[in-house]
């Protein structure tokens, strides 16, 4: 990669981490383009060299966050062993969305994409990769005899998210990482609802 290259991508980097700063700072709504450019001690001129605008900012933070929720999505894709696979997609989802940063980006983000649903189609296609192949997961589990069969998968799945989620913005908002407890209550309340023992 050559020297200029380099710098272009690093600044524009630097844009993204200040937006990333104000947001959590004052909220999507409440960041003007002036705000980001302060915080990433760049002209309004540079600024606008690397995103037109808000939105072309949100859309590049929900790209980056894509590339962070596909890591969890390969590893769940190649394992052979879908318990396991989805025993650890539980704790590494719940460390992911219970950094603070996460958090509170999560809950403003949800709040904006309300406002503007080009924003919330832009994270839903995330949140659908990662249903996609938790689906797979399942289905490969109920194929070997070692998951539920009759589960309607895409409701099952969606509540797996949301409780994932939910207790990992709880303890993100609150500074705190999921007790122990938490975390071994989440994973029993998910593998008995997937358990083949709760069958007919």
């Amino acid at each position: 990669m050559n020297t200029r290259k380099k710098a272009k991508e690093e600044r524009r980097a630097l844009i993204v981490e200040a937006a990333v700063i104000c947001f959590i700072r004052k909220g999507i709504h409440q960041t003007g383009i002036r705000d980001i450019a302060e915080q990433a001690n760049v002209s309004l001129g540079n600024l606008y060299n690397h995103f037109p605008g808000k939105d072309a900012l949100i859309a590049e933070i929900a790209r980056l966050d894509g590339m962070d929720l596909e890591q969890f999505a390969t590893e769940l894709d190649i394992s052979e062993d879908p318990g396991t696979a989805i025993a650890r997609f539980v704790d590494g989802y719940l460390d992911y969305v219970s950094s603070t940063e996460n958090a509170v980006l999560t809950i403003d983000i949800t709040a904006e994409a309300i406002r503007n649903p080009a924003i919330a189609k832009q994270f839903d296609v995330n949140r659908q990769r990662l249903m996609d192949v938790l689906s797979a997961t399942i289905i490969r589990g109920n194929s070997q005899g070692i998951m539920r069969s009759g589960l309607h998968i895409e409701e099952s799945v969606d509540l797996i998210l949301d409780a994932i989620e939910g207790l990992g913005m709880r303890a993100g908002l609150t500074g705190r990482k999921p007790s122990k407890k938490a975390r071994k209550t989440l994973h029993d309340m998910i593998f008995r609802m997937l358990s083949p023992s709760r069958d007919g």
